[in-house]
């Protein structure tokens, strides 16, 4: 990767955001996930299309959190390349990003894996508008991050795989590219936690999508709602629902494609969605915050159901 020189806003976002903790007076917007949504939605990343300036400012910050929460990664590189091409037949070069920790069981490198993923790319600059992608998806980024930190401080049962994958915006080819070429056995992954779009709180409402295909998921999410007003519904995931089936709508697709069972969190569109106005001052901290509370909830009782239940049944 080509070294880049940072600006002052985004080193002091990154500076803030790795050794700073929340101010004293404990404002929601100071916590950490609000602070990486404002440095991955700041203007200085450009709205992080693949391939651009904007994109490596990004990957800089994400793995820069990485380390500091002491990941390490699944192979001898954090960043995986792959390379597509766009609709006007261009070569383009993109880079999912890829950090793992072991489980404590005994027995956690046979036993089955969670894969934690959230895509970091986002529509970038078209003509002098910058797509900002607060909510589309620096949220998702942050939500994947928090529960990195939460596992360092609970260290999980199974192995656990932290995904940040590029090329969502174009065709879902991070993903794509991830599932063609995948560090470990996909049939070794008993569950996928997918996160896109879940900071705005405009209706107050939060989706977990994929509880159709294994209606277990759905049994054990569904006591884990409320927090901070959160309302968690669930939906989104039955064929015959057209468009409103969100099963091939973002990143979770490529692994429901592989046998995998998959839960994915988002919010329904909203007015901002891939326009340029997708920005911070639209996320309301609480109810983001208590969405980042849910999937932590969320992570921790899937790591212990599957000690005991196989999501692939498809129970």
């Amino acid at each position: 990767m080509a070294s880049i020189q940072l600006s002052f806003s985004v080193l002091s976002c990154l500076f803030l955001s790795l050794l700073c903790p929340a101010s004293a007076s404990g404002s929601t917007t100071d916590a950490q996930p609000m602070r990486d949504v404002l440095a991955l939605a700041s203007t200085d990343m450009s709205g992080r299309a693949t391939g651009t300036k904007g994109s490596e400012l990004a990957r800089s910050y994400i793995i820069g959190r990485i380390n500091a929460l002491g990941l390490q990664a699944c192979g001898t590189e954090l960043i995986h390349e792959f390379s597509f091409t766009n609709p006007n037949a261009d070569t383009i070069q993109g880079r999912n990003i890829l950090a793992c920790q072991p489980g404590s069981l005994s027995d956690h490198a046979t036993a089955p894996l969670i894969v934690f993923s959230a895509h970091y790319d986002h529509l970038g600059m078209r003509g002098d508008k910058i797509y900002f992608g607060a909510d589309d998806n620096a949220s998702g980024v942050a939500g994947v991050l928090a529960i990195a930190e939460a596992m360092q401080k609970n260290p999980p049962q199974h192995d656990v795989i932290y995904v940040f994958f590029d090329a969502e915006e174009q065709q879902l080819n991070g993903s794509r590219a991830f599932a063609a070429k995948p560090l470990i056995d996909l049939k070794r992954v008993g569950l996928n936690m997918n996160f896109d779009m879940i900071a705005r709180g405009d209706k107050g409402e939060i989706y977990a999508s994929g509880s159709y295909h294994v209606p277990v998921l759905k049994t054990l999410l569904a006591p884990l709602g409320g927090n901070n007003g959160v309302k968690l519904l669930f939906g989104h995931d039955r064929p015959e629902q057209g468009q409103d089936d969100w099963t091939k709508q973002s990143d979770h697709y490529a692994f429901f494609k592989a046998g995998v069972p998959y839960i994915y969190f988002g919010v329904e569109d909203h007015p901002d969605y891939h326009q340029p106005t997708d920005t911070v001052d639209k996320i309301k901290p609480e109810f983001f915050l208590g969405v980042i509370d849910l999937i932590v909830k969320a992570s921790q009782t899937f790591d212990q159901a599957l000690l005991t239940i196989d999501f692939r049944q498809k129970n």
